[in-house]
């Protein structure tokens, strides 16, 4: 009984934790673009090989997402995705690990990784606890807010000074 309630405990701080971080990246997302990139970036990382090591490890474990999903999440895991769990799942992983390395890019392929992201967090948000709702409307959010922010600057391979030479040297010259 004591082990219950260690996990509740433990599930819900994890709960809040990544709420808590969700509401933090709808902030940094606006303030500290190149931060939130490679937050977003990690969690993407994370979720791509998280995923892959359970669909092939143990992808009965996906099942358990339907206690809390939306009834019609609920039907679709109990009943057509079963047969599909590691296929599907696998899918999944290596969209989340294109997204995760469209953080690290610039111009559309940085576009076109975070509308992947966002339309990602969207559709998992009917889960339910078992994504943490509200977290994926969150940081879908976030990722929007980024991608309003920071459509053109790549984290890992442009140095922020040479991005500033750059935009000096290219200004216009109004004559005097």
């Amino acid at each position: 009984m004591d082990s219950l309630k260690f996990f509740d405990t433990v599930s819900w701080i994890f709960y809040l934790s990544c709420n808590a971080l969700a509401i933090f990246m709808i902030w940094i997302s606006r303030t500290r673009p190149p931060l939130a990139r490679m937050i977003l970036l990690l969690l993407f990382l994370f979720a791509a090989g998280f995923n892959a090591y359970t669909a092939l490890n143990a992808p009965w474990n996906y099942q358990d997402f339907a206690d809390s999903a939306t009834p019609f999440y609920k039907r679709f895991i109990l009943g057509a995705f079963i047969p599909i769990i590691t296929p599907m799942v696998l899918t999944i992983a290596v969209c989340q690990l294109l997204i995760a390395l469209a953080m690290t890019t610039r111009g559309q392929l940085f576009q076109v990784g975070c509308w992947a992201g966002i339309i990602f967090l969207i559709a998992i948000a009917p889960l339910g606890l078992y994504a943490a709702f509200p977290m994926p409307l969150l940081l879908a959010w976030a990722m929007l807010r980024l991608l309003r922010t920071d459509s053109g600057h790549a984290i890992l391979f442009e140095d922020p000074k040479s991005v500033k030479l750059k935009n000096k040297h290219h200004a216009r010259h109004i004559p005097n």
